[in-house]
Protein backbone atom coordinates (compact mmCIF):
# COMPACT_ATOMS: atom_id res chain seq x y z
CA UNK A 1 0.00 0.00 0.00
CA UNK A 2 1.29 3.18 -1.12
CA UNK A 3 2.41 5.92 1.38
CA UNK A 4 -0.29 8.18 0.39
CA UNK A 5 -3.06 5.62 0.11
CA UNK A 6 -2.29 4.73 3.33
CA UNK A 7 -2.23 8.89 4.55
CA UNK A 8 -5.70 8.79 2.75
CA UNK A 9 -7.20 6.32 4.44
CA UNK A 10 -5.69 7.73 7.65
CA UNK A 11 -7.75 10.90 7.33
CA UNK A 12 -10.85 9.40 6.01
CA UNK A 13 -11.03 7.14 9.25
CA UNK A 14 -10.17 10.06 11.53
CA UNK A 15 -12.81 12.17 9.89
CA UNK A 16 -15.55 9.15 9.94
CA UNK A 17 -14.48 8.43 13.64
CA UNK A 18 -14.74 11.94 15.30
CA UNK A 19 -17.25 15.01 14.26
CA UNK A 20 -17.09 18.08 12.37
CA UNK A 21 -17.81 20.49 14.94
CA UNK A 22 -19.82 24.22 13.88
CA UNK A 23 -20.44 26.82 16.48
CA UNK A 24 -22.20 29.59 15.01
CA UNK A 25 -22.27 32.69 17.87
CA UNK A 26 -24.61 35.88 17.84
CA UNK A 27 -24.38 38.92 19.28
CA UNK A 28 -26.58 40.33 22.00
CA UNK A 29 -29.26 38.13 20.24
CA UNK A 30 -31.84 37.77 23.35
CA UNK A 31 -33.01 34.39 24.78
CA UNK A 32 -36.56 35.08 23.30
CA UNK A 33 -35.92 36.22 19.86
CA UNK A 34 -35.62 33.00 18.06
CA UNK A 35 -38.85 31.51 17.43
CA UNK A 36 -38.54 28.02 19.29
CA UNK A 37 -37.88 30.14 22.48
CA UNK A 38 -40.75 32.30 21.78
CA UNK A 39 -43.59 30.24 22.28
CA UNK A 40 -44.40 32.18 26.12
CA UNK A 41 -47.28 34.29 26.35
CA UNK A 42 -46.14 37.52 24.42
CA UNK A 43 -45.85 40.97 26.34
CA UNK A 44 -46.80 42.23 23.39
CA UNK A 45 -47.61 42.37 19.57
CA UNK A 46 -44.64 42.57 18.02
CA UNK A 47 -42.90 39.31 20.07
CA UNK A 48 -42.87 36.82 17.27
CA UNK A 49 -39.53 37.46 14.33
CA UNK A 50 -38.87 35.46 12.15
CA UNK A 51 -36.34 32.39 11.89
CA UNK A 52 -37.61 29.29 10.39
CA UNK A 53 -33.73 27.69 10.28
CA UNK A 54 -33.34 28.33 13.96
CA UNK A 55 -37.21 26.87 14.49
CA UNK A 56 -36.10 23.95 11.88
CA UNK A 57 -32.85 23.61 13.45
CA UNK A 58 -34.47 22.55 16.79
CA UNK A 59 -37.18 20.46 15.42
CA UNK A 60 -33.80 18.34 14.06
CA UNK A 61 -32.03 18.51 17.33
CA UNK A 62 -31.98 19.41 21.14
CA UNK A 63 -32.70 22.49 22.42
CA UNK A 64 -31.54 23.70 25.81
CA UNK A 65 -34.23 25.55 28.07
CA UNK A 66 -31.71 26.30 30.84
CA UNK A 67 -28.33 27.03 29.17
CA UNK A 68 -26.00 30.02 29.93
CA UNK A 69 -23.84 32.22 28.04
CA UNK A 70 -20.30 33.27 29.56
CA UNK A 71 -21.31 36.59 31.16
CA UNK A 72 -24.04 39.27 30.27
CA UNK A 73 -21.16 41.09 27.86
CA UNK A 74 -19.01 39.97 24.55
CA UNK A 75 -15.69 39.76 25.56
CA UNK A 76 -15.75 38.05 29.13
CA UNK A 77 -18.41 35.51 27.97
CA UNK A 78 -16.02 34.43 24.42
CA UNK A 79 -13.13 33.95 27.11
CA UNK A 80 -15.28 31.43 28.63
CA UNK A 81 -16.60 29.89 25.10
CA UNK A 82 -12.80 29.73 24.11
CA UNK A 83 -10.76 28.67 27.54
CA UNK A 84 -13.00 26.45 29.36
CA UNK A 85 -12.76 28.54 32.46
CA UNK A 86 -16.20 30.56 34.12
CA UNK A 87 -15.86 34.66 34.64
CA UNK A 88 -14.37 34.16 38.07
CA UNK A 89 -11.41 32.10 36.84
CA UNK A 90 -11.14 33.69 32.73
CA UNK A 91 -8.64 36.22 31.89
CA UNK A 92 -11.35 38.29 30.65
CA UNK A 93 -13.46 39.90 33.13
CA UNK A 94 -14.88 42.83 31.16
CA UNK A 95 -14.77 44.31 27.37
CA UNK A 96 -11.11 45.78 25.93
CA UNK A 97 -9.49 42.85 28.24
CA UNK A 98 -6.96 40.87 26.20
CA UNK A 99 -6.39 37.15 27.00
CA UNK A 100 -3.58 35.84 28.75
CA UNK A 101 -0.38 35.00 26.24
CA UNK A 102 -0.02 31.14 27.97
CA UNK A 103 -3.76 30.91 27.66
CA UNK A 104 -4.53 27.76 25.98
CA UNK A 105 -8.25 27.82 23.26
CA UNK A 106 -10.75 25.37 22.67
CA UNK A 107 -8.97 25.68 18.92
CA UNK A 108 -5.04 24.58 20.76
CA UNK A 109 -7.04 21.93 21.80
CA UNK A 110 -8.79 20.31 18.79
CA UNK A 111 -5.72 21.71 16.31
CA UNK A 112 -3.38 19.51 18.43
CA UNK A 113 -6.10 16.60 18.04
CA UNK A 114 -6.08 16.48 14.19
CA UNK A 115 -8.69 18.86 13.53
CA UNK A 116 -8.39 21.67 11.44
CA UNK A 117 -9.87 24.85 12.57
CA UNK A 118 -11.16 28.50 11.38
CA UNK A 119 -12.70 31.68 12.97
CA UNK A 120 -14.55 33.34 10.76
CA UNK A 121 -15.86 36.83 12.52
CA UNK A 122 -15.69 38.95 15.72
CA UNK A 123 -12.74 37.64 17.72
CA UNK A 124 -12.50 40.84 20.71
CA UNK A 125 -10.08 38.95 22.79
CA UNK A 126 -6.78 40.54 21.85
CA UNK A 127 -4.77 43.30 19.38
CA UNK A 128 -4.07 42.73 16.38
CA UNK A 129 -0.28 42.74 14.59
CA UNK A 130 2.23 40.71 13.03
CA UNK A 131 3.37 39.03 15.93
CA UNK A 132 0.84 39.08 17.95
CA UNK A 133 0.23 35.84 20.10
CA UNK A 134 -3.55 36.81 21.27
CA UNK A 135 -5.13 36.77 18.45
CA UNK A 136 -7.35 33.61 16.38
CA UNK A 137 -4.06 32.79 14.92
CA UNK A 138 -1.94 33.13 18.08
CA UNK A 139 -4.56 31.22 19.82
CA UNK A 140 -4.92 27.78 18.21
CA UNK A 141 -6.56 28.88 14.50
CA UNK A 142 -5.57 27.89 11.59
CA UNK A 143 -7.73 30.11 9.23
CA UNK A 144 -9.02 33.62 10.65
CA UNK A 145 -11.09 36.09 8.72
CA UNK A 146 -12.77 39.08 10.58
CA UNK A 147 -12.14 41.78 13.35
CA UNK A 148 -10.04 41.50 16.00
CA UNK A 149 -10.12 44.52 18.58
CA UNK A 150 -13.37 44.87 20.40
CA UNK A 151 -14.67 47.81 19.63
CA UNK A 152 -13.97 48.24 15.69
CA UNK A 153 -16.37 45.04 15.87
CA UNK A 154 -19.27 47.96 16.05
CA UNK A 155 -18.42 48.89 12.22
CA UNK A 156 -20.18 46.53 10.21
CA UNK A 157 -18.71 48.10 7.06
CA UNK A 158 -15.00 48.39 7.99
CA UNK A 159 -12.19 49.19 5.41
CA UNK A 160 -9.62 47.60 7.41
CA UNK A 161 -10.02 43.49 8.45
CA UNK A 162 -7.38 40.84 9.02
CA UNK A 163 -6.77 37.29 6.99
CA UNK A 164 -4.99 35.63 9.95
CA UNK A 165 -2.10 37.91 10.44
CA UNK A 166 -2.08 40.15 7.31
CA UNK A 167 -4.76 43.43 6.95
CA UNK A 168 -6.18 43.16 3.77
CA UNK A 169 -8.84 46.26 2.68
CA UNK A 170 -12.55 46.18 1.64
CA UNK A 171 -12.60 48.89 -1.34
CA UNK A 172 -15.88 48.99 -1.37
CA UNK A 173 -15.90 50.11 2.22
CA UNK A 174 -13.13 52.66 1.70
CA UNK A 175 -15.34 55.90 2.66
CA UNK A 176 -18.34 53.85 4.23
CA UNK A 177 -20.86 56.39 5.83
CA UNK A 178 -24.80 56.16 5.45
CA UNK A 179 -24.47 58.50 2.52
CA UNK A 180 -21.95 56.30 0.68
CA UNK A 181 -23.08 53.88 1.55
CA UNK A 182 -26.65 53.89 -0.03
CA UNK A 183 -29.20 53.96 2.99
CA UNK A 184 -31.63 52.05 3.54
CA UNK A 185 -29.69 49.22 2.22
CA UNK A 186 -26.33 49.99 2.16
CA UNK A 187 -25.89 48.21 -1.62
CA UNK A 188 -22.56 50.53 -2.62
CA UNK A 189 -20.75 48.42 0.92
CA UNK A 190 -19.85 45.28 2.07
CA UNK A 191 -21.48 44.10 5.19
CA UNK A 192 -19.61 41.73 7.22
CA UNK A 193 -22.16 39.56 8.01
CA UNK A 194 -22.13 38.84 4.13
CA UNK A 195 -18.68 38.40 4.04
CA UNK A 196 -17.93 36.14 7.20
CA UNK A 197 -21.00 33.93 6.01
CA UNK A 198 -19.13 33.63 2.67
CA UNK A 199 -15.96 32.58 4.18
CA UNK A 200 -17.41 29.88 5.88
CA UNK A 201 -19.51 28.86 2.79
CA UNK A 202 -16.04 28.79 1.04
CA UNK A 203 -14.22 26.50 3.66
CA UNK A 204 -17.06 23.87 3.87
CA UNK A 205 -17.16 23.99 0.06
CA UNK A 206 -13.34 23.35 0.18
CA UNK A 207 -12.10 19.52 -1.29
CA UNK A 208 -10.10 19.11 2.06
CA UNK A 209 -13.56 19.23 4.42
CA UNK A 210 -14.10 15.45 3.32
CA UNK A 211 -11.15 14.13 4.38
CA UNK A 212 -9.93 15.87 7.66
CA UNK A 213 -11.75 17.02 10.72
CA UNK A 214 -12.73 20.50 11.19
CA UNK A 215 -13.81 23.20 14.01
CA UNK A 216 -15.27 26.07 12.69
CA UNK A 217 -16.38 29.20 15.03
CA UNK A 218 -18.45 31.34 13.06
CA UNK A 219 -18.91 34.57 15.21
CA UNK A 220 -21.25 37.50 14.00
CA UNK A 221 -21.32 40.88 15.00
CA UNK A 222 -25.09 41.11 14.89
CA UNK A 223 -27.77 41.99 16.27
CA UNK A 224 -25.47 43.89 18.49
CA UNK A 225 -25.66 47.52 17.15
CA UNK A 226 -23.18 49.16 15.58
CA UNK A 227 -22.42 51.83 12.77
CA UNK A 228 -21.84 52.62 9.28
CA UNK A 229 -17.86 53.48 9.18
CA UNK A 230 -17.47 54.27 12.18
CA UNK A 231 -17.19 52.20 16.12
CA UNK A 232 -20.09 54.23 17.20
CA UNK A 233 -23.52 52.61 18.32
CA UNK A 234 -26.52 53.96 17.32
CA UNK A 235 -28.28 51.68 15.06
CA UNK A 236 -28.52 47.92 13.73
CA UNK A 237 -27.51 48.87 9.94
CA UNK A 238 -28.22 45.67 8.13
CA UNK A 239 -28.21 45.93 4.57
CA UNK A 240 -31.31 45.20 2.39
CA UNK A 241 -33.82 45.89 4.49
CA UNK A 242 -36.31 47.93 2.49
CA UNK A 243 -36.52 44.09 0.87
CA UNK A 244 -36.59 42.05 4.18
CA UNK A 245 -39.96 41.20 5.79
CA UNK A 246 -40.06 43.80 8.49
CA UNK A 247 -40.01 47.16 5.67
CA UNK A 248 -44.10 47.13 5.67
CA UNK A 249 -43.70 48.61 9.48
CA UNK A 250 -41.81 51.57 8.21
CA UNK A 251 -43.56 54.26 9.97
CA UNK A 252 -45.51 52.49 13.03
CA UNK A 253 -42.37 50.82 14.43
CA UNK A 254 -39.27 52.77 14.98
CA UNK A 255 -36.51 52.47 12.47
CA UNK A 256 -34.29 50.87 15.05
CA UNK A 257 -36.55 48.02 15.43
CA UNK A 258 -37.21 47.17 11.98
CA UNK A 259 -33.46 47.11 11.61
CA UNK A 260 -32.88 44.81 14.59
CA UNK A 261 -35.70 42.29 13.29
CA UNK A 262 -34.14 41.78 9.96
CA UNK A 263 -30.28 41.37 11.72
CA UNK A 264 -31.77 38.72 13.27
CA UNK A 265 -33.91 36.94 10.63
CA UNK A 266 -30.70 37.21 8.59
CA UNK A 267 -28.98 35.68 11.01
CA UNK A 268 -31.46 33.01 10.48
CA UNK A 269 -31.11 32.52 6.78
CA UNK A 270 -27.24 32.36 7.33
CA UNK A 271 -27.56 29.42 9.34
CA UNK A 272 -29.65 28.12 6.57
CA UNK A 273 -27.15 28.57 4.40
CA UNK A 274 -24.19 26.98 6.20
CA UNK A 275 -27.18 23.90 6.86
CA UNK A 276 -27.47 23.89 2.91
CA UNK A 277 -23.73 23.75 2.48
CA UNK A 278 -23.35 20.93 4.59
CA UNK A 279 -26.01 18.52 3.07
CA UNK A 280 -24.82 19.81 -0.30
CA UNK A 281 -21.07 18.45 0.42
CA UNK A 282 -21.91 15.32 2.00
CA UNK A 283 -21.11 16.58 5.47
CA UNK A 284 -24.23 17.02 7.11
CA UNK A 285 -24.31 13.71 9.23
CA UNK A 286 -21.08 13.96 10.53
CA UNK A 287 -21.09 17.71 11.64
CA UNK A 288 -22.49 18.75 15.12
CA UNK A 289 -24.00 22.42 15.22
CA UNK A 290 -24.26 24.59 17.66
CA UNK A 291 -26.14 27.85 17.69
CA UNK A 292 -26.34 30.10 20.95
CA UNK A 293 -25.81 34.30 21.51
CA UNK A 294 -22.84 35.45 23.30
CA UNK A 295 -25.06 37.20 25.77
CA UNK A 296 -28.51 38.49 27.19
CA UNK A 297 -30.96 40.84 25.08
CA UNK A 298 -29.85 44.24 23.44
CA UNK A 299 -30.84 47.43 24.76
CA UNK A 300 -28.45 49.82 23.22
CA UNK A 301 -28.21 51.95 20.21
CA UNK A 302 -31.15 53.27 20.47
CA UNK A 303 -32.92 49.40 20.50
CA UNK A 304 -35.58 48.53 22.89
CA UNK A 305 -35.57 44.88 24.44
CA UNK A 306 -38.88 44.95 25.35
CA UNK A 307 -40.32 45.61 22.02
CA UNK A 308 -39.91 42.34 20.93
CA UNK A 309 -39.88 40.61 24.59
CA UNK A 310 -36.70 40.05 23.86
CA UNK A 311 -35.90 38.08 26.72
CA UNK A 312 -39.00 36.05 27.03
CA UNK A 313 -40.01 35.26 30.32
CA UNK A 314 -36.69 35.99 31.93
CA UNK A 315 -36.07 39.52 33.82
CA UNK A 316 -33.51 41.72 32.57
CA UNK A 317 -31.12 41.76 29.89
CA UNK A 318 -27.53 42.96 28.43
CA UNK A 319 -25.28 43.24 31.34
CA UNK A 320 -27.48 42.17 34.07
CA UNK A 321 -26.95 39.36 36.81
CA UNK A 322 -30.66 38.64 36.30
CA UNK A 323 -31.40 35.07 34.10
CA UNK A 324 -32.48 37.47 31.34
CA UNK A 325 -28.45 39.19 31.21
CA UNK A 326 -26.89 35.66 30.75
CA UNK A 327 -29.19 32.83 29.64
CA UNK A 328 -28.40 31.84 25.82
CA UNK A 329 -30.79 30.19 22.95
CA UNK A 330 -29.01 27.01 23.05
CA UNK A 331 -29.91 24.69 20.05
CA UNK A 332 -27.55 21.60 19.12
CA UNK A 333 -28.17 19.16 16.00
CA UNK A 334 -26.42 16.30 14.72
CA UNK A 335 -28.09 14.13 12.75
CA UNK A 336 -29.01 10.37 14.03
CA UNK A 337 -26.36 11.22 17.19
CA UNK A 338 -29.17 13.96 19.01
CA UNK A 339 -32.70 12.93 19.30
CA UNK A 340 -34.79 15.22 16.54
CA UNK A 341 -37.21 17.60 18.66
CA UNK A 342 -36.06 17.02 21.79
CA UNK A 343 -35.55 19.11 25.17
CA UNK A 344 -33.33 19.57 27.82
CA UNK A 345 -33.14 21.33 30.86
CA UNK A 346 -29.46 20.39 31.47
CA UNK A 347 -27.77 23.76 33.00
CA UNK A 348 -25.06 23.83 30.04
CA UNK A 349 -22.72 26.96 30.13
CA UNK A 350 -20.15 28.79 27.69
CA UNK A 351 -17.40 27.30 29.89
CA UNK A 352 -18.83 23.74 29.22
CA UNK A 353 -17.75 23.45 25.40
CA UNK A 354 -13.81 22.98 25.99
CA UNK A 355 -14.87 20.05 27.49
CA UNK A 356 -17.84 19.04 25.03
CA UNK A 357 -15.29 19.71 22.14
CA UNK A 358 -12.53 17.67 23.58
CA UNK A 359 -14.81 14.63 24.17
CA UNK A 360 -16.37 14.89 20.60
CA UNK A 361 -12.31 14.87 19.21
CA UNK A 362 -11.58 11.95 21.42
CA UNK A 363 -8.95 14.37 22.73
CA UNK A 364 -5.75 13.10 24.58
CA UNK A 365 -6.28 14.48 27.91
CA UNK A 366 -2.76 15.63 27.92
CA UNK A 367 -3.46 18.30 25.26
CA UNK A 368 -6.75 19.75 27.86
CA UNK A 369 -5.78 22.47 29.76
CA UNK A 370 -7.17 23.13 33.53
CA UNK A 371 -10.84 24.23 33.12
CA UNK A 372 -13.94 24.43 34.64
CA UNK A 373 -16.45 22.54 32.33
CA UNK A 374 -18.51 19.62 32.10
CA UNK A 375 -18.85 17.62 28.95
CA UNK A 376 -22.67 17.64 27.73
CA UNK A 377 -22.20 14.58 25.19
CA UNK A 378 -24.02 12.27 27.47
CA UNK A 379 -26.93 14.28 27.47
CA UNK A 380 -26.61 14.98 23.48
CA UNK A 381 -26.31 11.58 23.24
CA UNK A 382 -29.15 10.66 25.17
CA UNK A 383 -27.30 8.97 28.21
CA UNK A 384 -28.21 11.74 30.35
CA UNK A 385 -26.16 12.46 33.05
CA UNK A 386 -26.60 14.53 36.74
CA UNK A 387 -27.49 18.24 36.78
CA UNK A 388 -23.99 20.14 37.27
CA UNK A 389 -23.87 21.12 41.06
CA UNK A 390 -23.86 24.85 40.43
CA UNK A 391 -23.06 27.59 37.54
CA UNK A 392 -21.13 30.65 38.09
CA UNK A 393 -21.40 34.37 36.96
CA UNK A 394 -19.63 37.29 37.95
CA UNK A 395 -19.46 40.88 36.46
CA UNK A 396 -18.52 44.55 36.99
CA UNK A 397 -20.99 47.23 36.86
CA UNK A 398 -23.97 45.09 36.09
CA UNK A 399 -27.26 46.93 35.12
CA UNK A 400 -28.61 46.33 39.00
CA UNK A 401 -25.73 48.63 39.84
CA UNK A 402 -23.69 50.38 37.82
CA UNK A 403 -20.68 51.37 39.65
CA UNK A 404 -21.07 48.30 41.72
CA UNK A 405 -19.77 44.63 41.30
CA UNK A 406 -21.35 40.96 41.42
CA UNK A 407 -21.95 37.28 41.61
CA UNK A 408 -24.45 35.24 40.11
CA UNK A 409 -24.51 31.50 41.20
CA UNK A 410 -27.43 28.70 40.36
CA UNK A 411 -27.57 25.82 42.25
CA UNK A 412 -30.49 23.44 41.20
CA UNK A 413 -33.50 25.80 40.33
CA UNK A 414 -32.34 28.41 43.08
CA UNK A 415 -30.41 31.42 41.99
CA UNK A 416 -28.56 33.55 44.46
CA UNK A 417 -27.99 37.21 43.68
CA UNK A 418 -24.69 39.11 45.39
CA UNK A 419 -24.08 43.03 44.68
CA UNK A 420 -22.56 45.51 46.24
CA UNK A 421 -19.20 47.69 45.44
CA UNK A 422 -16.77 47.41 43.48
CA UNK A 423 -14.32 45.03 45.69
CA UNK A 424 -10.46 45.85 45.99
CA UNK A 425 -9.59 42.41 47.26
CA UNK A 426 -10.29 39.22 47.16
CA UNK A 427 -11.40 38.76 50.89
CA UNK A 428 -13.93 41.91 50.01
CA UNK A 429 -15.72 38.87 48.51
CA UNK A 430 -19.15 38.46 48.20
CA UNK A 431 -19.79 42.07 48.30
CA UNK A 432 -23.27 42.38 49.46
CA UNK A 433 -24.79 42.02 52.89
CA UNK A 434 -25.04 38.50 53.64
CA UNK A 435 -28.37 38.76 55.72
CA UNK A 436 -29.68 42.47 54.77
CA UNK A 437 -28.88 42.32 50.73
CA UNK A 438 -28.48 38.60 49.69
CA UNK A 439 -31.20 37.67 46.31
CA UNK A 440 -32.34 34.35 46.52
CA UNK A 441 -34.94 33.30 43.73
CA UNK A 442 -36.65 29.77 43.16
CA UNK A 443 -36.93 29.65 39.76
CA UNK A 444 -39.52 26.78 39.35
CA UNK A 445 -42.05 29.15 40.29
CA UNK A 446 -40.29 32.72 39.72
CA UNK A 447 -38.65 32.75 36.46
CA UNK A 448 -39.44 36.45 36.70
CA UNK A 449 -37.20 36.93 39.64
CA UNK A 450 -39.43 39.49 41.40
CA UNK A 451 -39.78 37.22 44.90
CA UNK A 452 -36.42 37.03 47.07
CA UNK A 453 -37.14 34.50 49.37
CA UNK A 454 -33.61 34.85 51.43
CA UNK A 455 -34.86 35.18 54.45
CA UNK A 456 -36.31 32.14 54.78
CA UNK A 457 -33.87 29.75 53.38
CA UNK A 458 -30.44 30.38 55.00
CA UNK A 459 -29.09 26.68 54.12
CA UNK A 460 -29.37 27.57 50.14
CA UNK A 461 -27.87 31.29 50.75
CA UNK A 462 -25.52 29.37 53.07
CA UNK A 463 -24.31 27.38 50.20
CA UNK A 464 -24.27 29.88 47.79
CA UNK A 465 -22.39 31.82 49.50
CA UNK A 466 -19.32 29.83 50.21
CA UNK A 467 -19.44 29.07 46.49
CA UNK A 468 -18.89 32.65 45.65
CA UNK A 469 -15.93 32.82 48.03
CA UNK A 470 -14.66 29.85 46.65
CA UNK A 471 -14.82 30.02 42.82
CA UNK A 472 -13.80 33.77 42.47
CA UNK A 473 -10.06 33.83 41.92
CA UNK A 474 -8.72 37.81 42.00
CA UNK A 475 -8.54 39.15 38.30
CA UNK A 476 -8.67 42.64 37.57
CA UNK A 477 -12.48 42.92 38.06
CA UNK A 478 -13.32 46.37 36.29
CA UNK A 479 -10.02 47.63 34.17
CA UNK A 480 -9.95 47.89 30.66
CA UNK A 481 -7.05 46.16 30.10
CA UNK A 482 -5.30 42.91 31.69
CA UNK A 483 -1.07 43.57 32.48
CA UNK A 484 0.33 40.66 30.50
CA UNK A 485 0.56 42.23 27.39
CA UNK A 486 4.13 41.47 26.34
CA UNK A 487 4.53 40.08 23.08
CA UNK A 488 8.02 39.90 23.41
Amino acid sequence: MSFLLLTSLVAYNRAASTPNIVFILADDMGYGDPEPFSVYPNMNSHAKLQTPNLATMANEGMLFTDAYCGAPVCAPSRCCLMTGMHSGHCDVRANGQFLKLDTKTVANVLTDNGYDTAIFGKWGLGAQNQTAKNDPVGKGFGNYIGQVNQEYCHNYYPYLEWKNQTAYYIEENKNASEKNCGEPDYQNCKWTGDLWTQNTLDYLNAPERKTNPFYVFLSYTTPHSGAVGSNSEYDVPVPRVSTGPYWKNNGSWPRVEIDYATAVTYVDDFVGEVFATLKKQGLDDDTIVFFASDNGASNEGGQNYAFFASSGPLSGFKRSLKEGGHRTPLIVRWPNKVKAGSRSDFQWTFYDFMATAADLADAQSSTIPANDGTSMVPTLTGQGQNQKDWVYHEYCQPNEDKQGWGQAVRVGNYTGLCIGNQPKNASDIPVCDKEKTFELYDLTTDLYQTKNIASSNSDMVDKIWNIMIQQHKKGDYCTDAISDMNWD
